[in-house]
């Protein structure tokens, strides 16, 4: 038995309703768009905070980036280090203390995106982060180069490549963005 006409019709409107639904209410979910980059400031970033407990800390991040790639897990070789535990999303790590957040590191690598609040990147140039940052980006030969910003709200703080002697030059790049405590001292910049 053929369908009608009319009701053909009526079944390709509503197909084309659905897609355009899709793209009205789903918008990015296409591959089209990328992801808005993490913002780091020096007590966290958007509604996570310095501070705030481990569950809530690790269903927010659940929520924005997916499952993680390493679930939070003991770490007792940091214990004296002011870090209990860690987990990771890609090239993001929290760090946890007493099951409270003591720390962000992004990178290296590339997933997820993230910046600090005044915009730099992972890869940007010693000299795009002065541009930035002016007087307050200090550079320091430990751990192989590495760079920090003291803000009003605490410090933020990373590595830089190539590291060594070279390390602190304009041509140098931004390796890690780092807030708060992300292990020992000589594990951090």
């Amino acid at each position: 038995m053929e369908t009608p006409v009319n009701t053909r019709v009526a079944t390709k409107a509503v197909m084309w309703l659905v897609v355009v639904s899709v793209f009205i209410v789903l918008p990015g979910t296409l591959g089209a768009a990328t992801p808005r980059p993490l913002v780091l400031n020096a007590d966290g970033f958007g509604a996570v905070h310095l501070g705030a407990r481990e569950s809530a800390v690790y269903a927010k991040l659940s929520h924005i980036l997916g499952r993680p790639t390493i679930p939070v897990a003991q770490t007792p070789a940091l214990d004296l280090c002011g870090v209990g535990a860690m987990a990771s999303w890609h090239a993001f790590s929290v760090y946890f203390n007493h099951q409270h957040l003591v720390g962000l590191s992004l990178g290296p690598g590339k997933e997820p995106s993230g910046e600090t609040s005044r915009g730099l990147r992972l890869g940007d140039t010693l000299k795009r982060a002065r541009s930035l940052y002016g007087t307050s980006l200090r550079t320091s030969g430990n751990n192989g180069g590495a760079w920090y910003i003291a803000t009003n709200k605490g410090r933020i703080d990373g590595f830089l490549s190539p590291s060594g002697a070279h390390a602190q030059g304009p041509t140098s790049r931004i390796l890690t963005i780092d807030v708060g405590n992300v292990g020992c001292p000589a594990m951090s910049p």
